[in-house]
């Protein structure tokens, strides 16, 4: 693709410079005799060498198909022009104010466009050597003066033209440089919204076929336990109530991923109503009570006595501030609190889940919230990774920020922050 670029390029140009060559065909035809002293033979040359030039180019552009034909063709045209304008400076040599030799800068920035500095460089050499050995040979045939200091200020334009292309061709490879990285990672990114898409389509078809057969196993283990086709022995019933905690697993990791894949593509819509933030802690804190005494831990539940009203999706945030309360549950230690604390602080309502677990390494830190993502520390902790994306995502949907902070003292605290709905 960037060869293909680079050869329309060069053809684009020399097309350009073509236009040019014609042009100068037209000055010697039209203008030329207003120079008699110029000679009528030479300027039909110079004019008609300029518009053979201009048609041999395009031909040869016209079945150009290459980059690598194009790079050759234009430095053929380049040579060919140096001696086009060297000539051209010849032929107006017998005017005695000789300004002709302002073509030469155009000269040299065609060069450093189409070479970068060399070509710039290359140009000012052989314009100001084709300028100086004129300029002689005026003096010597004509008898005109020399003007060493019009030669030197001339060469020193030519030079100074082309550092000057140099530094403009360099600034515009490195813009075409920044244009063409901007574009590929425009086309990744696509390419990466692409496959997130199929990957989201995927996991909701997924989780959607599973929901079924998994009601119809969960129902069947129910029968079981319930003892209706007849009387289990211990065994037959350790077995049932090991397959009813998988079949809940199964379900609950299912729901996850339908979740994950409605807010993914933007079809969670909340329905937010005014709710205080202690109520709802204090439902989620009753709703965990159980699962935490039987790791025999406890909550520390730390809010103020004032309302701390919010505008939100009721069902939404609960699930949000669960997956945090649960995951504390999850990975703290046995016999360790679970801390949450809610307090307003500068126009917010700042929402800390904190535990003692085994907290979450620096270096993880910027992953955690990646779905499926699961850390070092979690070691066989069951959990398929989807708990902190689903609540930041959840979190993110009512405006508000999900952040990690270092317990004191070691382990890992979750911060909500939400706007309130009254200062």
């Amino acid at each position: 693709m960037l060869a293909d670029e680079r050869r329309e390029e060069l053809v684009r140009f020399e097309r350009t410079f073509n236009l040019v060559r014609v042009g100068g065909a037209g000055l010697a035809f039209v203008l030329g005799p207003f120079f008699p002293n110029l000679g009528a033979w030479s300027l039909v040359l110079l004019g008609v060498g300029l518009l053979l030039e201009a048609v041999a180019i395009e031909a040869a552009l016209r079945r150009t198909r290459t980059t690598d034909g194009a790079e050759r063709l234009s430095r053929g045209v380049y040579f060919v022009d140096l001696i086009v304008v060297a000539f051209a400076i010849f032929v107006f040599s017998s005017d005695p104010r000789w300004t002709t030799y302002i073509v030469m800068p155009l000269l040299i920035i065609a060069g450093g466009f189409r070479f970068g500095r060399r070509g710039g460089l290359l140009g000012a050499g052989a314009m100001s050597l084709a300028y100086v050995g004129v300029a002689l040979f005026r003096s010597n045939f004509y008898g005109y003066a020399v003007e060493p200091e019009r030669i030197v200020f001339t060469v020193t334009v030519n030079f100074l033209a082309a550092f000057l292309m140099a530094g403009l061709v360099r600034e515009l490879r490195g813009l075409r440089g920044q244009r063409e990285a901007f574009q590929r990672q425009a086309a990744e990114t696509e390419a990466l919204r692409a496959v997130d898409q199929m990957k989201s389509d995927f996991l909701a078809a997924m989780s959607h076929d599973f929901r079924s057969p998994l009601t119809v196993v969960r129902g069947a283990v129910e029968l079981l336990l319930g003892e209706r086709p007849g009387v289990l022995t211990p065994g037959q019933r350790e077995l049932a109530e090991s397959a009813e905690r998988n079949v809940r697993r199964l379900e609950e990791f299912t729901e996850d991923l339908l979740e994950m894949a409605r807010l993914e593509q933007g079809a969670v819509a909340l329905e937010p109503e005014d709710l205080d933030v202690r109520t709802l802690l204090g439902e989620i804190v009753a709703d965990h009570q159980v699962l935490a005494k039987q790791r025999r831990q406890w909550f520390a539940l730390d809010a103020p006595p004032d309302a701390m009203t919010v505008s939100a999706d009721r069902g939404r945030l609960r699930q949000a501030l669960s997956n945090l309360v649960g995951n504390a549950i999850k990975y703290a230690p046995s016999g360790t609190p679970i801390t949450v604390r809610a307090q307003r602080q500068d126009g917010l309502f700042r929402i800390a889940v904190s535990d003692h677990g085994p907290g979450i390494p620096p270096e993880e830190r910027g992953h955690m919230f990646e779905k499926f993502f699961r850390g070092s520390g979690v070691g066989a902790t069951p959990g398929a990774g989807l708990g902190l994306s689903i609540a930041r995502s959840l979190v993110v949907l009512h405006g508000g920020t999900l952040d990690y902070e270092d317990t004191p003292g070691g382990g890992s605290t979750f911060v909500v922050c939400l706007r309130a709905e009254s200062a």
